[in-house]
């Protein structure tokens, strides 16, 4: 991808992001899109097929990052545990991410990949699960994974729109003292 494609990506993107903190969702278009980016629709359009595509192009990217700042913590435990450095590193990704995070949880933007955000504590739960010999099917997994995304997405709500006051260490010890009394989902290696 050249600079200049790069670019107008980037400026449709910001444009989103400043359109969020103004308008709902729903009630912004393509042509307030191009207004805000300075672009004209056909330069939209040869980049996106709407706005649902931004968005998910957006999310992917999001998801993309977060794995990567998450990698160096699910690779140090093979066998992988879901202890308070792991979500240490997931609120700092989302403090560091505040902006898309604000605009997302707040207007409750629809989610396109919420599974595939959760996807690397889904295997690291089956691991905990053949470890333990608990041998939670995928549906039980993916119940808990609901549960346990639902309450994260609360929680980084709350955080978000109180201005991140705590520190991701300390919402870390929240998360892991609610888990750390279940044995079941929570291990140390």
């Amino acid at each position: 991808m050249d600079a200049r494609y790069k670019a107008i990506d980037e400026a449709i993107e910001k444009a989103i992001f400043a359109l969020l903190k103004r308008k709902r969702y729903d009630d912004f278009t393509v042509k307030d899109i191009c207004a805000e980016a300075g672009i004209n629709r056909s330069t939209f359009y040869a980049h996106f097929q709407d706005i649902n595509d931004v968005m998910i192009k957006v999310e992917q990217g999001i998801a993309k990052k977060m794995k990567a700042a998450m990698a160096p913590i699910h690779e140090v435990g093979a066998t992988s545990s879901l202890d308070e450095r792991s979500f240490a590193s997931f609120f700092a990704f989302v403090r560091d991410n505040k902006d898309f995070y604000n605009a997302f949880l707040r207007e409750n933007v629809p989610s396109f990949l919420a599974p595939e955000m959760l996807q690397s504590y889904k295997e690291v739960l089956k691991k905990i699960s053949l470890r333990l010999n608990l041998r939670y099917t995928d549906r039980e997994i993916n119940y808990h994974l609901i549960y346990f995304g639902g309450g994260l997405r609360s929680m980084c709500k709350f955080w978000i729109l109180d201005n991140c006051k705590e520190t991701p260490e300390e919402m870390a010890k929240t998360v892991y003292n609610e888990y750390a009394n279940n044995a079941r989902y929570v291990t140390k290696d």
